[in-house]
């Protein structure tokens, strides 16, 4: 068995239950203990730096609207070149208030009613509603599993892909599955793209929360200039460094001045002005975080190999291996259950349901929690399947 993590930034464990936590709130009582694992937000305290930064920036007493701080871009720009080799520029950087708007304005800034948005399958909700919402046809792109990992269906996809389909939505790393894809796997969906003239929207959100150490990050637009140029990259700090209270900061990365100013146009009028507490969070976080960020990744990866090799031992249960986020994605299509979500939430675990994501066969369990909270999931679990 996984050894347990030693204790060092995350003891003792922070109790949620009666604060404003959606993740916890949502589904708890004081007659029915339920733990939150369905969100995607960390239970794990936020650096201590951040918290430090915020303080500092609410001293300040006025809090009108703000431009980003004088070194941000320099910050963010010097970071993606030293993680990634990929070299931006100051006026590629579109700040927007979150990720998800940002998916609809790239659903939404190139073609017309009609056109198609292509994204794969599973996949975060909102990739599979991005299309219908914004007036576009849905192209879903099947998942399936090989060797005990998800690979997308590159013949579906030359099969289903043509100069109708506007845009790409890709979510790597990705959330539910846990997969980053490989260089061979992006020059793939690169090379598809651009035959047909399809701009790819990437959302990299849970980029610096690579587990594998053997695993890198791409970015898609890192590839070549090609690529670089029919692209919308969406970062943030908001799910490695947990954030997402704070007020929503992403940054959408737009190389092409076209696509940039339609992208631009549609968020016009929408899209809020992100905050100065968001700002001075995402420099901090992005500047001065990773001694932080690679303890939680070793946290989080021990979490991981505990769960995996727990779900390895309860009959009915299947969870292919998280590379990245923390995220697991559980097959219980042999659970023998025939509402898991509901049996689960009654033994008293909030799961994400999978036919939100695609994969009603499916359920997405947030293991950002302390080790106690995640052994006392997988008591719950068993339990339920008992």
């Amino acid at each position: 068995m996984p050894k347990k993590t030693n204790p060092t930034l995350f003891d003792p464990p922070i109790e949620r239950r009666a604060s404003d936590s959606t993740k916890w709130a949502r589904f708890s009582s004081t007659e029915h203990d339920v733990i939150g694992a369905w969100i995607a937000d960390m239970d794990l305290p936020t650096s201590a730096k951040i918290i430090n930064a915020i303080k500092n920036r609410l001293d300040e007493r006025v809090f009108g609207y703000c431009e980003p701080p004088d070194q941000f871009f320099d910050v963010v720009i010097q970071r993606l070149e030293k993680k990634y080799g990929w070299r931006t520029k100051p006026e590629w950087f579109v700040p927007q208030p979150g990720v998800v708007p940002s998916l609809f304005f790239a659903s939404n800034c190139l073609g017309a009613n009609g056109d198609a948005v292509m994204a794969a399958r599973p996949n975060y909700r909102y990739f599979l509603e991005a299309a219908e919402l914004t007036g576009r046809v849905f192209q879903p792109i099947d998942c399936h599993v090989n060797k005990h990992r998800w690979e997308m269906d590159f013949d579906q996809m030359r099969q289903t892909i043509s100069p109708k389909t506007k845009t790409f939505l890709l979510c790597n790393p990705h959330n539910p599955v846990g997969r980053v894809l490989d260089q061979q796997e992006l020059e793939t969906i690169a090379d598809l793209c651009l035959r047909n003239g399809t701009m790819i929207c990437s959302d990299e959100i849970h980029a610096d929360l690579v587990l594998d150490p053997d695993k890198q990050h791409i970015p898609i637009a890192s590839l070549h200039s090609e690529v670089e140029k029919k692209s919308i990259t969406l970062i943030s700090a908001s799910k490695a460094f947990n954030l997402p209270a704070i007020g929503g900061l992403s940054l959408a990365i737009i190389p092409d001045p076209e696509i940039r100013s339609a992208f631009q146009h549609k968020a016009y009028g929408v899209a809020t002005h992100p905050g100065a507490l968001a700002y001075a969070a995402t420099l901090t976080a992005f500047k001065d975080c990773d001694d932080w960020l690679l303890q939680t990744i070793s946290y989080l990866r021990d979490n991981r190999d505990y769960l995996e090799a727990q779900i390895a031992d309860i009959e009915g249960l299947n969870m292919t291996h998280a590379e990245a986020t923390f995220l697991a994605w559980i097959d219980v299509s042999n659970s023998g259950l025939e509402n898991p979500v509901r049996t689960f939430l009654e033994h008293g675990i909030a799961l994400s349901d999978g036919a939100e994501m695609g994969r009603a066969d499916h359920v997405r369990l947030n293991f950002a929690c302390h080790r106690s909270t995640l052994e006392e999931i997988v008591r719950r679990l068993k339990a339920s399947l008992a």
